[in-house]
């Protein structure tokens, strides 16, 4: 984007693209979908806690808008390819780029968070999922009692 060499500034926006759709993009899906999987099969359920729910939710928004911002992307990239292209040409998409980029970090962070410290809370699903577990292990002990 400050490039100087209009080449190196063709050649990234480029870059960026095929970046975007056959790595980060197909990345991004692939966690939503292991996210559910591991969520399902794990103890901490896919919505039992407040910070598993509010995790998907935010991967699955993440992801909606990387498909949103990569028609900017591919946008530029294409202009970046034809014959016309000058140095000053994304006139302010850049900026959009770097401002939605810094949010998408925010979102990860956010995740990460949530991840390693996982604030307890349940969901009211929880709750009751877990009102159940002591009611029935409460049977199982007054039965081999």
């Amino acid at each position: 984007m400050a490039s100087q060499d209009v080449q190196t500034a063709r050649s990234a926006y480029i870059a960026m693209e095929l970046a975007g759709w056959f790595v980060i993009v197909p990345l991004c899906i692939a966690s939503v979908l292991s996210g559910v999987v591991s969520a399902l099969g794990s103890a901490w359920g896919l919505v039992r806690y407040y910070w598993v729910t509010v995790k998907l939710v935010i991967t699955v928004l993440a992801t909606l808008a990387l498909l949103v911002h990569m028609q900017p992307v591919s946008y530029i990239a294409d202009a970046a390819a034809g014959a016309t292209w000058a140095s000053g040409e994304p006139h302010g998409l850049g900026t959009q780029l770097v401002i939605q980029s810094g949010a998408a970090l925010l979102a990860l962070l956010v995740a990460t968070v949530l991840s390693v410290y996982k604030p307890q809370g349940r969901t009211r699903y929880g709750q009751r999922k877990q009102q159940e577990q002591r009611a029935m292990s409460r049977v199982v002990t007054a039965a081999r009692s």
